[in-house]
């Protein structure tokens, strides 16, 4: 089973990092909703204390490792929160076992296809093609702590200046990343393109967004929750990637409000 702890009590929120983080990477958001939540938090395959395996992660199998975790919250159905390729993990955690432990879905940060060309305009880092994806994962490969540490200095809101301890933390966090994790988990989701089956989502859903994002264009959250008819779209003005730790009261805030307006609603 992933590595994964658990906080608080009250409906259960479950929490899905991406690609070369940790759980401890929602360390703000875990104190914040574990006031009245069940909050868990979940390291994917070859990411903080879960092991790879003996193959290469891919994102159904960090999936299934996400439904045994779930089956432990007991009867009651859990929030899904996951971001950036923790998103993608939570979409596919749909997509393959139902929505039936499912009460709602917070997807943070992600695009459905991180490829640009053919008029779509919402790739990773706005213009990331396929050759340049192919450098990517080759280095993913070679060198997976430089591609984590690229990843997290990166994340921070455009003409923002981090905090310099949180970064070294973060940075040391994600260089415990595995080759074979970030090269598997990598080469999957740039080959997965959920621009028409995001539309199959079947559970209220929440997009949360950073308005000064450098890895997705903040404009990929309006076109998701078009796609996704009855989804609500929060855009964090003064985020980027990590919209969570830049925002930290907003963040929790947008996901409390969701929470009570769709049990107001059901």
């Amino acid at each position: 089973m992933l590595n994964h702890e658990r906080r608080g009590s009250g409906p259960a929120v479950v929490l899905v990092h991406g690609l070369g983080a940790t759980k401890d990477f929602f360390a703000p958001v875990v104190a914040d909703l574990a006031r009245d939540h069940t909050v868990v938090s979940v390291d994917l395959p070859g990411h903080g204390g879960s092991p790879a395996g003996d193959t290469e992660p891919t994102l159904r199998r960090a999936a299934a490792g996400l439904a045994e975790v779930v089956e432990t919250c007991g009867p009651d159905q859990v929030t899904l929160v996951g971001w950036s390729l923790g998103a993608t993990v939570a979409w596919t955690y749909l997509e393959e076992f139902g929505d039936r432990r499912v009460r709602a879905l917070v997807s943070v940060e992600q695009t459905p296809w991180l490829l640009a060309g053919d008029g779509w305009d919402h790739a990773a880092f706005g213009t990331l093609d396929r050759d340049a994806a192919d450098v990517l994962l080759e280095t993913a490969g070679r060198d997976p702590g430089a591609v984590a540490e690229n990843l997290v200095r990166g994340s921070f809101a455009a003409g923002s200046t981090p905090d310099p301890a949180m970064v070294e933390s973060l940075v040391a966090q994600a260089r415990r990343t595995s080759a074979a994790a970030m090269h598997g988990l990598l080469a999957d989701v740039l080959s997965q393109d959920w621009r028409e089956r995001v539309s199959a989502i079947d559970v209220p859903v929440l997009w949360v967004h950073g308005a000064r994002s450098q890895v997705y264009p903040p404009e990929v959250g309006a076109w998701l929750a078009k796609a996704v008819p009855g989804s609500r779209l929060e855009l964090l003005d003064d985020s980027g990637h990590l919209c969570f730790l830049e925002q930290p009261e907003q963040f929790c805030g947008a996901i409390r409000a969701f929470l009570t307006h769709e049990t107001t609603e059901r």
